[in-house]
C-alpha cells in the first residue's frame, strides 16, 4: 500500500518556522497546540531534556507517532474472537510528524526556539466536525471545575453533569470535554480527600427521626456506626445525648436486640416501644390460630391493638415482648399522633437516598448529609411562611375554629377541622345528667375524637383554652413564644455568607448582559472582551497557576483547607448483614466458584504464558516463586 503523505494547510502565521523564537517554553507549545488545533490533528510529549533543573530540549510528536505494542498477540487474539485478551484499539500509525524546541540566551535574556520542525504527517487530518473529541480540544477550565463542584453537591453525576453543561453552553461542539472528562475530574476531587485510594467504608447510617411542628419528618441527628451490635449502638446514643444535652422521652424501634439492649443501657427510664408494623408482620407467631381465623379480630387488631378484650394468657409465649407494643400502651403518654410504626423512619431513609450515593468517601458523605438537611430545613421556612401567610379556609362560622386557624399549623389545623365538623354535624345527645357542678352528656357517633368538638359548640367556646392547646403543634413564633426563645446577639452571617452573595450577584448580572447582546454580536465582543480585559486586570497582581486555584475549588468543595496535621482518620472498612446487593458479599463454594471459572473464556498469562483464568496480578506461579525465595532467603539465614 502505498504511503499517505499529508501536508496540513493553514495560514504562514499559525504554522511554526525553524529559527522562530519565543519568550517562555508554555508560549512555544501554546503556539504549536493552537497550529494543530487549526489543522486537525493532537500531540503529546515526547521527551525532556533538563540541565540544572533548567530545561534545555523539550519535544513534541503527532499523537499517532509510534506503533502498538504486540501485533503479532493481537491477530492471534482477534482469531479467537478476542478470548485471550479484551479487545484494545490504537490510533498510532507511525506518524512522523514532529517538532522540538531548544533553549537559548541572548543577553541574559533567556528563551525557547524552534530547532527541528517536521510538518509531513502519514494520515488524514481530523474533520471539523469530529474536532471536539480531539485531546487538544478538551480542557476543564474554571467554568467546567467550578460546574462540576457544584453538581457533585447537589448529588449529580457525571453523564447528567454533561447534558446541563451541554445546554448551558449551547452545544456539544462547545462544551470543550467528554463525559468521561467530567468523570475522571470527579473521581480527582475524591483522591483528594482519601489520597490515591479511594476507600468505600460500607459502615451504617444511623438517623435520629421525628416530626416537626408540620408533621413532616425531621432529622435531630445521625451517626455512622461499623456494626449493630449493642456496643456500638451504646456509643451512638451516649454521643447523641451528649450533643443534644436532653435524652429523648420515647423512642420507637424495630425489633432489634442489639438496639434494645442498647436503650435499656443507657437511656434508662425512657419509654422504647416497638413498631406496630413489625409486630403486626409476627402476628401469626404470637396469636392462636382461632383468633387469626377471627376477621373481627384482624380488623379492630390493625387499628387499636391491645385494646379490644384479650387476656395475657391466650398470647402464644410472647414472652417479655408485650410490653413493647405500641400504641396500646401510649395512653397515658402525649404522642401527638407521632409514631404507631418506623415508617417515618423509612420516610427519611428515601429522603436521603436523593442526596447520598452509596459509593461516597467519608468528606463526601458529610457534604451531602450537610446538603440534604439544608433541604430539610429549607422545606420547613416554607412551610412557616406559608402558615404565615396563607389564609385557611373555614368550614363553620363557630368562633373558636377561627382561634385554632390562628393557633397551629395549617397541616395540623387541618386534622382539628375534620374533628370540629365531626363534632357539628354528627354528634347527637343520647342522654344527659346534671349535678351541682358536673354537667353530664351521652353522645351516640361513630367517630369518637369528635366528641371534645362538640362540647365546645355546646358550651359556646369562643376560643379553646389554653389547656387543650398543644404547643408542640403550634407555629413558628407561636411555639417560640410558648418554648422560650433566646435573644442573643449572635452574627447569622458570616465572610462565606457575604462571598456567596456576592458571586451570585456577579452571575446574576453575566447571564443578564449576555442575554441581552446575544442577538448583536458586535455587542457581544464587546462584552465579552471588556470583561477578559478587567479579568486579567484584576489578576495581573496577584497571578495563580492552575493546580493551586484547581486546590482552592476542591478545598471550597469539602469546606475547609487541607489540614497540616490529620487527626480524623478514616475507620476501617466493615461488613456487615446485607452490606452490598450484588453476590460478592456472599461466600461462594468451591464448586460454584470451578463453574463460574469454566464458563469465562481463557485468556494468556504474561508471567507464566500459560492460558487460564488469571493474570500477572494474581498468577499462582509468581506467588511459588515467591514463597521459594522466602523459604531460600529463611535457609541462608540460618
Amino acid at each position: 500500500m502505498e504511503e499517505v503523505r499529508v501536508v496540513p494547510a493553514c495560514s504562514d502565521q499559525l504554522k511554526p518556522v525553524v529559527g522562530q523564537r519565543f519568550q517562555s517554553l508554555e508560549f512555544a507549545i501554546a503556539f504549536y497546540d493552537v497550529y494543530a488545533r487549526a489543522v486537525g490533528f493532537d500531540t503529546r510529549k515526547q521527551g525532556v531534556r533538563k540541565v540544572d533543573e533548567v530545561t534545555t530540549w523539550y519535544y513534541v510528536v503527532c499523537n499517532r507517532e509510534g506503533h502498538k505494542k504486540s501485533i503479532d498477540d493481537d491477530q492471534l487474539n482477534a482469531r479467537s474472537g478476542f478470548s485471550m485478551k479484551r479487545r484494545r484499539l490504537s490510533k498510532r500509525c507511525g506518524c512522523k510528524a514532529s517538532i522540538s524546541f531548544k533553549y537559548f540566551s541572548d543577553n541574559g535574556h533567556p528563551g525557547y526556539m524552534v530547532h527541528d520542525f517536521n510538518e509531513v504527517h502519514n494520515h488524514e487530518m481530523v474533520e471539523s466536525e469530529q474536532q471536539q473529541f480531539m485531546t487538544v480540544n478538551r480542557h476543564l477550565d474554571d467554568v467546567h471545575q467550578k460546574f462540576i463542584l457544584d453538581c457533585s453537591k447537589a448529588n449529580i453525576g457525571p453523564t447528567l453533569t454533561f447534558k446541563v453543561l451541554k445546554e448551558t453552553l449551547g452545544g456539544f461542539d462547545i462544551v470543550g470535554c467528554t463525559v468521561g472528562d467530567i468523570r475522571n475530574a470527579s473521581r480527582d476531587i475524591k483522591a483528594y480527600a482519601h489520597g490515591s485510594m479511594c476507600k468505600w467504608y460500607c459502615m451504617i447510617f444511623c438517623p435520629f427521626t421525628g416530626k416537626d411542628n408540620h408533621g413532616s419528618p425531621v432529622t435531630f441527628a445521625a451517626g455512622l456506626l461499623c456494626n449493630e451490635k449493642t456496643g456500638a449502638f451504646g456509643w451512638l446514643f451516649r454521643r447523641f445525648v451528649e450533643c443534644m444535652g436532653i435524652a429523648p422521652k420515647m423512642i420507637v424501634t424495630d425489633q432489634d436486640n442489639g438496639m434494645r439492649s442498647a436503650l435499656e443501657e443507657v437511656l434508662v427510664g425512657m419509654r422504647h416501644r416497638c413498631c406496630m408494623w413489625h409486630i403486626m408482620h409476627k402476628l401469626s407467631t404470637k396469636i392462636p390460630n382461632r383468633l387469626l381465623r377471627d376477621e373481627a379480630f384482624k380488623k379492630e387488631s390493625v387499628h387499636a391493638f391491645g385494646l379490644i378484650c384479650l387476656s395475657l394468657t391466650n398470647l402464644k409465649r410472647s414472652g417479655k415482648e408485650w410490653h413493647f407494643w405500641t400504641p396500646a400502651y401510649f395512653r397515658d403518654f402525649p404522642l401527638g399522633s407521632m409514631i404507631r410504626t418506623t415508617s417515618i423512619s423509612e420516610s427519611e431513609n428515601s429522603f436521603y437516598k436523593r442526596f447520598l450515593k452509596p459509593r461516597a468517601n467519608i468528606a463526601e458523605f458529610y457534604t451531602n448529609f450537610n446538603h440534604a438537611v439544608e433541604f430539610q430545613r429549607n422545606s420547613r421556612t416554607a412551610l412557616d411562611y406559608h402558615d404565615a401567610t396563607a389564609l385557611p379556609i373555614l368550614a363553620t362560622t363557630l368562633p373558636f375554629e377561627k382561634h385554632a386557624s390562628t393557633l397551629y399549623t395549617d397541616t395540623m389545623f387541618r386534622k382539628i377541622q375534620e374533628e370540629i365538623v365531626e363534632g357539628n354535624d354528627r354528634c347527637r345527645v343520647l342522654g344527659f345528667s346534671s349535678t351541682e357542678f358536673v354537667d353530664t352528656y351521652k353522645l351516640g357517633d361513630s367517630n369518637r375524637k369528635s366528641y371534645l368538638a362538640w362540647i365546645f359548640v355546646q358550651t359556646y367556646f369562643r376560643k379553646i383554652p389554653e389547656k387543650y392547646c398543644q404547643s408542640r403543634w403550634m407555629k413558628t413564633p407561636l411555639a417560640k413564644a410558648v418554648h422560650g426563645d433566646i435573644h442573643d446577639d449572635i452574627p447569622t452571617r458570616s465572610v462565606v455568607d457575604d462571598r456567596q452573595a456576592v458571586s451570585k450577584q456577579g452571575i446574576s448580572m453575566f447571564y443578564g448582559f449576555l442575554r441581552r447582546f446575544e442577538e448583536d454580536i458586535d455587542l457581544l465582543r464587546a462584552f465579552v472582551g471588556g470583561v477578559e480585559e478587567l479579568g486579567k486586570s484584576l489578576q495581573a497582581g496577584n497571578p495563580t497557576t492552575s493546580a493551586i486555584e484547581k486546590r482552592r475549588m476542591i478545598e471550597e468543595f469539602y469546606g475547609m483547607v487541607w489540614p497540616e496535621v490529620v487527626e480524623v482518620h478514616p475507620p476501617y472498612v466493615v461488613k456487615t448483614k446485607g452490606h452490598a446487593s450484588s453476590s460478592k458479599s456472599r461466600l461462594i463454594s468451591k464448586r460454584e466458584k470451578a463453574l463460574k471459572d469454566a464458563s469465562r473464556p481463557q485468556r494468556r498469562c504474561k508471567a507464566c504464558d500459560e492460558m487460564g483464568h488469571h493474570d500477572s496480578r494474581n498468577c499462582p506461579r509468581l506467588k511459588e516463586m515467591e514463597m521459594e525465595k522466602e523459604l531460600g532467603k529463611g535457609k541462608s539465614t540460618m
